[in-house]
């Protein structure tokens, strides 16, 4: 389940990246410009990266760590979702809102995991209570 939801935005998020800076029609459509918008899906595979490591290393990393990333994954599912929501109110990039909505899923998931995660208690820490 985990590489299923990371697997996706890996590959979709450089690929928009790619769009938004190769094209300027794309770059002037986009919700935060040219620059804003290659920040938001940048940070978005950071993002991706960091959460789905947190939750394979689930036993090594601290429930904090997993806590704030799943938080970050979440806002960055909300910025996903304003950008791709700007692309299908301009209806000519309508196409790349269907990319970006994957990636809005997947990064909702994640962070719905992540969360979780954070608030299961470690088998480590369980006689401590």
């Amino acid at each position: 389940m985990l590489l299923l939801l990371a697997a996706g935005p890996v590959f979709e998020l450089p690929v928009m990246t790619l769009l938004v800076r190769s094209f300027a029609e794309v770059a002037d459509d986009a919700a935060f410009g040219l620059t804003g918008s290659q920040a938001v899906l940048v940070a978005s595979v950071v993002t991706v990266l960091l959460a789905a490591t947190a939750l394979w290393n689930e036993a090594r990393v601290s429930s904090g760590f997993r806590r704030a990333v799943g938080i970050a994954s979440l806002i960055a599912a909300g910025l996903l979702a304003t950008l791709a929501v700007g692309f299908l109110v301009t209806a000519e990039w309508a196409g790349l809102f269907w990319l970006l909505a994957h990636c809005i899923f997947s990064l909702s998931g994640l962070g719905g995991l992540a969360i979780r995660s954070a608030a299961r208690l470690p088998l480590r820490d369980q006689g401590r209570r």
